[in-house]
């Protein structure tokens, strides 16, 4: 007899404590890229005459609102989403209950008055900035406290995520099996943890390799009686591990999204669609197979991840070789999985014809696996110090934030709160995507014509008509996922804010 699921549909009938910590995260990862919004805004103006006088330190306030806008776009909106994902993997979708509830919520308050400092100290320029790599700091004791808090919030989830899943046992058996079209994120015909679960515990993990990794780089820094914290050498480890880290992040959002997608187009309708949290019908019954083969490409992450800490302890953090080991674990060390992850996932949507479905799901799968695809080839051509780097990183952390949208507006019907705006919902992937790849496409005609990375203004010589150009086709894509972003926040603010739904909702 075929079993079958409803993946997504379990988050009703959940613990409602993971479900208040579900809402909290998703509300501080959305307040998280508002604020980076807002000082991406504040950059524009700091650069526009006149009322660029009236910032903190003037137009010179450019590099500060620079770093309050990555840290808050690149490091705060992903790590606080992923916080969710732990939540959520660990509990709703295992049937466990949270190890020690008061552990999660301190972890979520920790987290948000972090966030609050860091936007402080960017808001009001109360340091000088440092544009390092990975993590652009401001020199102030406000955001270095922020930062921490937020970062012990993160390590506190990972820990209480990994004892709920070592020491609770499910409380009941889920309604449904957890399977979703196949193998994709389903538990084992022998019971193991389910795909995404799986996924998550590997990320968790690459999180807290990351923070020893910072503080690995921190001591030899220190222990060399160094006068001054060198903080592209100290984040670029941690960094990339990171990045490993948010690609996890980003392939169990791509798994998640599938299953909704593909039931959709089963039943041509699909969940997210919903505006109170219905279930879609089970007339698709997909057959329960084990999920093994994803759980290895999950596990071929840990080739980059584990090594990791072990180079501080053969180089020195001021040489070429230690930067050059992690560029080259970043380059080769994920990209067979990544790869088979899109091939999988992208063959069975496709197969399935999920563009039948109504909701985002399947666009903002798709569009976030071509746009990855797209930084891949575009890092594949870099070459010296150019804008093609950045035109990388952007179609990366672009294909990372695009998933991260299809799953806000899958999970929220879920926990009780009705998308404000359906129609908005569908159409925020098509825009941010279109806005991204036209934003990297302009730096990597600029860099493939000699245009420099982290030049402004009139540094950035663009008398060549090639770089002039570029940077025009990159000008237009910025507008262009500037709205997109602001149209996800304005949706998603309205849905977490709205007025909840009785169904779903553990609130």
């Amino acid at each position: 007899m075929k079993e079958t699921c409803n993946t997504l549909s379990d988050v009703t009938t959940g613990d409602a404590t993971a479900k208040r910590l579900i809402y909290g995260w998703l509300l501080l990862s959305v307040v998280s890229l508002g604020c980076a919004g807002l000082f991406a805004f504040l950059i524009a103006l700091a650069r526009t005459p006149v009322v660029g006088e009236l910032l903190p330190l003037g137009r010179d306030y450019i590099y500060v609102g620079l770093v309050g806008h990555v840290v808050l776009a690149f490091v705060i909106w992903f790590l606080a989403f992923e916080g969710f994902l732990l939540v959520y993997t660990s509990t709703l979708c295992t049937g466990r209950a949270l190890f020690c509830k008061t552990s999660g919520f301190v972890a979520l308050g920790l987290s948000s008055v972090g966030v609050a400092l860091v936007v402080v100290s960017a808001a009001f320029a109360l340091g000088p900035a440092v544009l390092a790599n990975y993590v652009p700091v401001l020199q102030s004791p406000v955001f270095f406290v922020g930062m921490l808090l937020f970062g012990l919030g993160m390590v506190i989830t990972v820990l209480n995520t990994f004892a709920t899943l070592l020491f609770k046992r499910p409380e009941k058996r889920p309604e449904r099996p957890l399977e979703a079209a196949g193998e994709i994120t389903g538990v084992d015909q022998k019971g193991g943890l389910p795909t995404a679960t799986f996924g998550m515990v590997i990320g968790g993990f690459g999180i807290l390799v990351a923070v020893l990794c910072f503080a690995l780089s921190g001591y030899m820094q220190y222990s060399t009686g160094k006068a001054v914290i060198d903080y592209e050498r100290l984040f670029w480890g941690g960094g990339h591990v990171l990045q490993f880290t948010n690609t996890i992040a980003m392939v169990t959002a791509w798994l998640l999204l599938s299953v909704v997608a593909i039931k959709g187009a089963a039943s041509r309708y699909e969940v997210p669609a919903g505006e109170s949290g219905e279930e879609v019908s089970d007339e698709a019954g997909f057959e329960t197979k084990p999920s093994r083969p994803l759980k290895v490409l999950y596990a071929l992450f840990l080739l980059s991840i584990v090594p990791s800490p072990v180079i501080y302890f053969f180089y020195d953090t001021a040489s070429a070789a230690y930067k050059d080991s992690f560029t080259l674990m970043m380059q080769f060390g994920h990209v067979v999985s990544v790869v088979l992850f899109v091939l999988i996932i992208a063959s069975k949507m496709l197969g399935a014809r999920v563009w039948q479905s109504k909701g985002p799901a399947w666009s903002a799968a798709l569009l976030s696996m071509a746009l990855f695809l797209v930084g891949g080839i575009i890092g594949a051509k870099i070459s010296g110090v150019n804008t093609i780097i950045p035109a990388h990183y952007h179609s990366v952390i672009g294909a990372i934030t695009i998933s991260f949208m299809g799953l806000f507006f899958v999970v929220a019907p879920r926990i009780g709160r009705p998308l404000r705006c359906v129609k908005l919902a569908r159409i925020t992937p098509y825009v941010y995507f279109l806005g991204v790849l036209c934003f990297a496409i302009g730096l990597y005609i600029a860099g493939a014509h000699g245009s420099a990375r982290k030049t402004y203004g009139t540094e950035q010589d663009l008398a060549q008509t090639g770089r002039y150009i570029g940077m025009a086709i990159m000008g237009v894509g910025g507008l262009v996922s500037v709205t997109g972003g602001v149209l996800f926040v304005v949706n998603a603010l309205a849905t977490l804010l709205g007025r909840s739904s009785s169904k779903g909702s553990g609130r």
